[in-house]
């Protein structure tokens, strides 16, 4: 019945007729004529249904939503992250990964000026980031808030007033600073703090990364500042560890992602992974 297909294609009797009459033209075959109870297949309809059915299947699968089974995955996953998130984020990620993926791979990219690039180019999955996200074609989540704190040696000038909590900002500003240079033009949030006091600090040196300039500062008169979950997760043996002595507001952290791969079903499964 004709109706009755239209009814369950939604579509009218009319569209059905059609494009029974335009399958008639290709295959050169009647493909249903009347019977006693209605329209009965001709055997070349009924040749035809198995090998139809398995290329509908075939064509479901093809545009269902990809499924992702960690557990049988050999897939290669790729994280952009600084030094900051490889050591307090990627160390538990990795431990995770390990127990629920064993078969597939995690490489974590050192990022520099051309992360969002790479992003881009579908070169990395995801990757992090310690300022507010750039916004579309990008999508971000904010994971937590941070707060910067500051780091001297045991054996500087100031140690024991940092140590104190007695620190201030005249103490701070008489000694270099030693600071992480990630070659963006903004200026540091401390930076921009000091700014809008009409101060200034000086800084002595910079390097790429935090993890440089805490094993660079002992025995030297350098005072430093980092993120305060990276001073959870370094050996601060003979430093000390302070408030700093202005208001620097916190800042967001987030993971980022294009949103080319939004609806990808392994790094939806990896963002969850970071997430939690």
């Amino acid at each position: 019945s004709t109706t009755l297909a239209a009814e369950r294609l939604a579509l009218t009797q009319s569209a059905v007729s059609h494009a029974l009459n335009r399958l008639r033209d290709v295959t050169g075959d009647p493909l249903f004529v009347r019977g006693r109870g209605g329209l009965v297949p001709t055997p070349h309809a009924v040749a035809m249904a198995a090998e139809v059915a398995a290329t509908l299947g075939r064509a479901r699968a093809a545009l269902a939503p990809a499924a992702f089974d960690p557990s049988r995955s050999t897939r290669h996953l790729r994280i952009g992250a600084s030094d900051y998130a490889m050591l307090t984020i990627v160390p538990a990620l990795l431990r995770r990964l390990r127990r629920a993926m064993p078969g597939g791979r995690l490489e974590v990219v050192s990022v520099g000026p051309d992360m969002f690039m790479q992003l881009e180019r579908g070169d990395l999955d995801l990757a992090f980031i310690g300022a507010e996200p750039p916004g579309d074609p990008l999508l971000a989540r904010e994971l937590f808030r941070e707060h910067l704190v500051g780091l001297v040696c045991a054996r500087h000038p100031v140690a024991v007033k940092a140590g104190q909590g007695q620190l201030t900002l005249d103490d701070y500003l008489d000694h270099p600073h030693l600071l992480v240079g990630f070659r963006d033009p903004r200026p540091s949030p401390v930076d921009q703090a000091l700014e809008a006091l009409g101060r200034a600090r000086y800084i002595a040196a910079a390097t790429p990364n935090f993890a440089a300039n805490v094993a660079s500062l002992p025995n030297t008169d350098l005072i430093m500042s980092l993120p305060s979950r990276l001073a959870d997760a370094v050996n601060l043996a003979g430093l000390v560890r302070f408030a700093l002595p202005l208001v620097v507001p916190d800042y967001p952290y987030s993971m980022v992602w294009h949103s080319r791969a939004d609806a990808d079903a392994g790094a939806r499964w990896l963002r969850a992974q970071v997430l939690a």
